[in-house]
């Protein structure tokens, strides 16, 4: 008995040694993983300064020269005024990242170009921000080159052998894609694109590369200025001769914008002022991009930033404006407006099989928010007015009401003459359907004006360059009667582009003794479109 109640005394006392250590062990985690880090937790709160910053908002991008206003010093200070901190992010150019980045959240902001924001959405099935600014376009920043003695010219390329050396997915890309859309490049190979890692590694593709073989490269400063200084390299295409194709544009998540507009707001109108503030100093946009590549991409030469700073065309509010149908007419002069400009570049991916189809069902309104520019409009928003000046109200109105720098007027070519014509140099025939006209006379066929309607709407995205229209007809026959058929055939397509807004000074019209190339039968009596520039 003595033994059994000695027994139960020990088992007794080993669980009551258990259940201390069992509480014992709960009392030191919840000190360990509860009381000590609250403790910390106010030692530090107590021992720290609060942020001056009650907002963050993280943008994505890369290291692309055309974002350096948006990342400058001048866009911070603005808004640091207003306890609002920008975060960039930035991701390589890796788009489809930059895209799911901005659906979950992570980002409330990106920069895109416009072609690139497509493919993306395109890739996941859903756009997740709208535009809410044009930041600019670039203007010969990128460029197709190769060596004359393969490719002399962009027909040329027309070749079973040929190929185009590019970086995929990037602006360089929908440039080649722009010109194998609109070029008459009937030999082309389907695979005609060699991937290269980015514009140096393109770089160093042209510079290995054999002269004679029929081979293009597509690269963007400072390898385009890099690369012409080889011998026998030139441009066959560079971003100044389009018009709407490669835009950048800033994206606000959907959201974000939803529930937060005057964050982004603030975000759009700080852009606007640094812009202004900029391009009024003397040499502030080279200066601001030289010390932006120090910090985000590879150290610039000053002729290699000025080169850039040439090539990109960075968008002011009244440009803003009309890009987002805000003002037309007059005050928007020749501006594209966003829908017109995402209808084309859809198109221009579509038939070259970049996207399988238009995701956005010609419901171009979608992916873009004028919202916000409108409020700015509304509100008589000017750029060279600091949003906490500390003017009064009445200096404030008389400086709002100052006329904003205006729409930048569009390059017009000058009117040439005969001697002038005669120097200019071949870029390529365009790609067109055939235009048919009555049997024996000039008059065009009515399929075929509307044919003539959609080759008025490239002529306009490719403002610099002349056109040579060439009428053609029938070997068989008089010749004489056969030649001025040929040039009343070329003369009424002339008139009907003009009629259509076409610069006159842009045009020539001639009869040609040949049938346009691989033509025969009743296609060898159409015109062809022949582009033409000054020599480079």
């Amino acid at each position: 008995m003595n033994n059994a109640s000695s027994s139960k005394k020990a088992l007794s006392k080993i669980i009551m040694i258990f259940c201390w250590l069992v509480i014992l062990g709960i009392a030191g985690a919840i000190y360990k993983f509860v009381i000590e880090p609250r403790m910390k937790e106010k030692t530090v709160v107590t021992t720290s300064t609060p942020s001056r910053y009650t907002h963050e908002i993280k943008i994505a991008h890369d290291s692309f020269s055309g974002y350096a206003i948006l990342r400058s010093p001048s866009v911070q200070n603005l808004l640091n005024r207003q306890e609002i901190k920008l975060t960039f992010v930035d991701d390589k150019a890796d788009y489809v990242r930059r895209i799911k980045n901005l659906r979950s959240g992570k980002v409330q902001m990106a920069v895109f170009t416009i072609d690139a924001y497509i493919k993306a959405g395109d890739a996941i099935g859903e756009f997740p921000g709208s535009i809410v600014l044009v930041i600019d376009e670039t203007k010969g920043a990128d460029a197709i080159l190769a060596y004359k003695q393969g490719v002399s010219q962009i027909s040329k390329l027309s070749n079973p052998n040929a190929k185009i050396v590019l970086t995929p997915d990037s602006p360089s890309e929908t440039l080649a894609r722009v010109m194998i859309n609109k070029m008459s490049l009937p030999s082309l190979p389907q695979d005609w694109a060699i991937a290269a890692d980015g514009a140096e590694d393109v770089y160093k593709k042209l510079k290995a590369g054999n002269p004679n073989d029929p081979r293009a490269y597509v690269l963007w400063e400072p390898y385009v200025t890099k690369a012409l200084a080889i011998d026998g390299v030139h441009v066959l295409l560079d971003s100044s001769k389009l018009k709407g194709y490669i835009v950048d544009v800033l994206i606000a998540q959907r959201q974000f914008l939803n529930e937060q507009p005057t964050l982004v707001e603030a975000v759009v109108q700080a852009y606007l002022r640094a812009r202004y503030d900029y391009a009024n100093q003397p040499d502030g946009l080279m200066d601001l991009v030289l010390e932006d590549a120090k910090r985000y991409g590879d150290s610039l030469k000053r002729s290699e930033s000025e080169n850039l700073v040439n090539g990109i065309e960075w968008r002011n509010t009244m440009e803003n404006y009309a890009h987002f149908g805000i003002i037309s007419g007059q005050e928007a002069k020749d501006t594209d407006h966003l829908e017109d400009m995402i209808a084309k570049i859809i198109r221009v991916l579509v038939q070259t099989d970049a996207i399988s189809g238009d995701a956005l069902a010609g419901d171009y309104g979608q992916i873009f928010y004028d919202g916000i520019l409108r409020s700015l409009r509304h509100d008589k928003f000017h750029p060279s007015v600091a949003a906490s000046s500390g003017l009064d109200e009445i200096v404030l109105e008389d400086l709002a009401a100052t006329v904003l720098p205006e729409v930048t007027d569009a390059k017009v070519l000058s009117n040439l003459s005969d001697s002038e014509w005669s120097r200019l140099v071949p870029v390529g025939t365009m790609k067109f359907d055939p235009i048919q006209f009555g049997r024996g006379n000039a008059r065009i066929h009515r399929n075929s004006q509307r044919a003539l309607a959609r080759l008025t709407e490239d002529l306009d995205s490719f403002p610099q360059w002349y056109l040579k229209i060439l009428g053609h007809t029938r070997r068989e026959g008089d010749a004489e009667a056969n030649r001025i058929l040929a040039q009343q055939r070329a003369e009424v397509v002339a008139a009907f582009l003009m009629s259509k807004g076409i610069n006159p000074h842009r045009i020539k019209f001639i009869a040609s003794d040949q049938p346009p190339d691989n033509a025969a039968g009743g296609k060898a009596q159409s015109v062809t479109f022949v582009l033409l520039e000054k020599p480079y």
